[in-house]
């Protein structure tokens, strides 16, 4: 018989102690899966969230403003010196920013037209209609020679679809109508960056930042050091209270997962403590009729590989599969059913390495057992 036989033969026999560390396995593993899922998946729904609520940070450049008041009453400030932002600001954030966030820079200068001055705002159209889906446009993304006008400009001036527009002496073709916000994109002529440039002046300098990022919190430290010549503001406040519960129930989480930890590696130390304590006659036996230590310890060591492999396993698919039952019970709400090969791998392969460390005293401890003494038993 071999020492696997063996090995399989002496947890069948001892089915509840087997069964019992098979549980402990399952807990841990199952535990630590379930909580990194639901911490998952209520980030993708915050970063869903933010998706919806557009922008959260804005960068504008600094300047010398005096605000002038009398008796709460406010009167327009004086610009001693605006500047625009650099065109490397770009480089430094997207160092900064994470995976999934999202950068939408924009020029911003004023041009005159036959009897008004408009304001010229040139957008990367992608980003912007990724970042505010609110915004609606009838008609197309506007290229070379092409703007897109806000409702208010366009019904003011009586402009539809294909007409022009004369601004700067140019003829610019309307491409797009902004359906009416009511904010201030009513009144604004929209263009790529480059026509936006050539209408304004501005070269290669950016008027305004407006960013969608999953952590402002955490990030905004880190851009006021990239960008120490910039004004960095958080607008939304939406979704700070579910930011703050997400962070949270992240370190809870970790928390909850050192503590199954330690927790599971003192129960199953005792739990194999007390099996050689229980199997000292048996362990006798195989000494004395020829069992080296090291087959003693290679013996405790399948054992331990057994068990903790398939309870490792079983949690991890079992704690896969509990969000996707429970979501729809417990959130309200329903969650995929997502197996992540290399985290399952990494909880495998950590519920192992607990197992045979626990196993170094009991194994320890076997190896001292002296055959006769052993034998007493019998």
């Amino acid at each position: 018989m071999t020492l696997n036989q063996i090995a399989i033969q002496n947890l069948r026999r001892r089915k509840g102690k087997t069964l019992f560390l098979l549980l402990t396995f399952m807990l841990v593993v199952g535990t630590i899966t379930t909580l990194n899922l639901l911490s998952d998946n209520m980030k993708k729904d915050l970063q869903k969230s933010l998706g919806q609520y557009g922008t959260n940070l804005i960068i504008t450049p600094k300047s010398e403003h005096l605000a002038l008041s009398y008796g709460g009453l406010a009167v327009s400030g004086v610009d001693y010196d605006v500047k625009n932002l650099m065109p490397e600001s770009i480089d430094k954030l997207q160092h900064v920013i994470l995976l999934g966030d999202s950068i939408a820079p924009k020029v911003i200068g004023s041009a005159e037209g036959d009897e008004q001055t408009y304001l010229i705002v040139g957008v990367d159209f992608a980003e912007e209609l990724q970042m505010k889906p609110w915004w609606k446009i009838k008609g197309q993304v506007p290229k070379n020679q092409e703007v897109i006008l806000g409702a208010s400009i366009a019904a003011q001036k009586s402009l539809k679809i294909g007409d022009a527009i004369k601004i700067n002496n140019q003829n610019l073709k309307i491409s797009g109508i902004m359906q009416e916000t009511g904010g201030s994109e009513d009144n604004v002529v929209f263009t790529p960056f480059q026509e936006a440039r050539d209408l304004t002046g501005i070269k290669d300098e950016w008027s305004m930042i407006e960013l969608n990022v999953a952590e402002p919190q955490k990030l905004l430290p880190l851009m006021v050091k990239e960008l120490p010549e910039a004004n960095i503001a958080q607008v939304s406040q939406l979704v700070q209270s579910t930011q703050e519960n997400v962070d949270r129930f992240d370190e809870f989480s970790k928390s909850i997962s050192i503590v199954l930890v330690i927790i599971g590696a003192f129960v199953i130390i005792s739990a194999l403590a007390g099996n050689v304590n229980d199997r000292v006659r048996e362990l006798g036996v195989f000494r004395a009729i020829g069992f080296r230590q090291s087959h003693v310890l290679s013996l405790l060591g399948r054992e331990v590989l057994i068990v903790s492999l398939s309870g490792s396993l079983l949690g991890y698919l079992l704690g896969s599969l509990l969000p996707f039952v429970l979501g729809s019970i417990l959130f309200q709400k329903a969650m995929p059913l997502q197996l992540n090969a290399s985290f399952g791998v990494l909880c495998i392969l950590g519920a192992m390495l607990i197992g045979f460390l626990a196993m170094i005293y009991p194994a320890w401890r076997a190896t001292k057992l002296n055959p006769q003494e052993a034998l007493h038993y019998m």
